[in-house]
């Protein structure tokens, strides 16, 4: 039960708002209010200060105990019904020694929107001893519309505009301004349902993990209280670099059998022009490479000659 909590954890990061709350009492009421031309649609454009490749690894630990690991990628860009999207890309799984009493193998993937920064699509794949499960859902922001296909069952429902899924508002909300003492809202859909997530930034703080030292920011989330829809338990925090890429660093929760926290242990990335000054350079050796073929081709020519 506690590696089950423990991946959760991992999975959903500190958007995972359903690990430590109760009861469901109603979904968001903008399903009946969906009657928006669709003529009138059009995307934002939001600035971005994500790199275009990233890789973070996480060191994950139940009290003193190392209990597994976990990645959060972004693998470049990818097209999505012809949108140019972020691939987002995260990965769970127990160690070798609590394999033994539960293996956990969860892999989850989402497509983020390069212009507008909303959720196109995303994919779950999670393994959890016995216990195996697909989930993908597909959002249509010019009709509003989810489709959700959960092991094979295809449902359908309303969603407000430019909503996020679990992963991609986590990397949403890295895009964002902060300042202590603020708030920030925005929606968040699993499954067949949408809730408002709550964040507030509580102060900053100087921490020292494996992967170096950071100046970060604090945050905690919340639902909004007008919400109706989750009533929260437990603590949840998360420390995120105050820079422009703000790395998530250290997560911590509280649950019933002591504090779970993940530490990033390694990172790396690289942003848009240093990919592009990369492929400049290896076309250029590329062309150097030719026009010296060329060269030695004419030279034998003219030896033969």
């Amino acid at each position: 039960m506690i590696i089950r909590k423990i991946n959760l954890m991992l999975m959903l990061l500190f958007f995972a708002i359903p690990i430590y709350c109760s009861d469901i009492v109603k979904e968001n009421t903008f399903a009946n209010d969906v009657i928006v031309s669709t003529q009138n649609f059009k995307w934002r454009t939001l600035k971005s200060n994500l790199p275009a490749e990233e890789n973070l690894v996480f060191n994950i630990y139940w009290k003193i105990i190392k209990v597994g690991q976990a990645t959060l990628e972004i693998k470049g860009f990818e097209e999505i019904n012809g949108r140019n999207t972020y691939h987002l890309y995260s990965q769970a799984k127990s160690s070798v020694f609590f394999d033994n009493f539960f293996k956990v193998r969860d892999v989850n993937e989402s497509w983020m929107d390069k212009e507008s920064l909303c959720s196109l699509r995303y994919h779950f794949s999670v393994s959890e001893g016995g216990w195996k499960k697909q989930e993908q859902a597909d959002f249509d922001h010019i009709k509003r519309e989810f489709t959700l296909d959960d092991n094979g069952t295809i449902k359908k429902g309303a969603i407000p505009f430019f909503v996020q899924d679990i992963i991609s508002a986590f990397y949403y909300f890295r895009t964002l301004d902060l300042e202590v003492g603020d708030e920030y809202v925005f929606d968040v859909h699993s499954g067949e349902h949408t809730w408002p997530l709550k964040t507030k930034v509580t102060g900053k703080e100087k921490i020292e993990v494996k992967a170096g030292t950071f100046e970060c920011f604090i945050l905690e989330p919340a639902v909004r209280e007008d919400a109706g829809i989750f009533r929260a338990k437990g603590e949840l925090k998360v420390w995120m670099t105050n820079d422009k890429n703000k790395m998530p660093v250290v997560m911590k929760t509280k649950t019933p059998f002591g504090s779970v926290v993940a530490e990033l242990a390694s990172y790396n990335f690289k942003m848009q022009d240093e990919i592009n000054n990369i492929q400049k350079t290896d076309e250029s050796v590329e062309e150097k490479v030719k026009d010296k073929i060329q060269e030695k081709t004419e030279i034998s020519n003219d030896i033969k000659n």
